[in-house]
């Protein structure tokens, strides 16, 4: 099975917690997926205003789709897996034809809830994190070098209203090309 990492199409962060952890003795690395079934702490202490990173939104692309708007679930190594079972492979394609973008449901619903990637137009060219970002989009997100270098802000929770969940939601919002309403 492939390692790596799902990308948020709106915001460029991954929509799961997964990274790898040094294993003690630095001959390997271990990861940590969140699953109970880790051999490993994180290496970011993440809380419950990080539970968002990992509700995915599967967003079909072609609006014209005769298929449901949205699936929502867990993303592990590309799949999204879904509450009843059904899972979507790294591309959020499911050999059916019905292909997905990957969002979190966070930034779905910043964005008014599309029904399809169409009405994303203004965020298509997004592809990746602002150029100073790129460096922690490894085959897994970095997150602990991306915390260490004051940029954990970003993984707060966009809909609560802590500062640093205000600052993302800004971040959000901006990127959404959308001004905030309560401003």
């Amino acid at each position: 099975m492939a390692v790596f990492a799902t990308y948020c199409q709106v915001c460029g962060l991954p929509v799961q917690q997964d990274h790898y952890v040094p294993a003690e003795d630095g001959a390997y690395f271990h990861i940590w997926r969140g699953d109970g079934e880790d051999a490993c702490d994180p290496l970011v202490a993440f809380g419950p205003e990080h539970a968002w990173l990992r509700e995915a939104i599967g967003l079909r692309i072609d609006e014209d789709a005769l298929l449901m708007p949205t699936v929502s679930g867990v993303v592990h190594d590309g799949d999204l897996e879904s509450p009843g079972g059904r899972l979507f492979n790294a591309d959020l394609f499911d050999g059916e034809g019905d292909e997905r973008m990957a969002l979190h449901g966070a930034c779905w619903r910043l964005a008014d809830e599309p029904t399809s990637w169409d009405a994303l137009a203004q965020v298509r060219e997004l592809r990746e994190l602002p150029e100073g970002e790129n460096h922690y989009r490894q085959q897994l997100f970095d997150f602990g070098p991306f915390v260490e270098d004051g940029l954990g802000w970003m993984l707060a929770d966009p809909e609560s209203a802590t500062p640093e969940g205000l600052r993302s939601r800004g971040r959000i919002l901006e990127l959404l090309q959308i001004s905030d309403p309560s401003d």
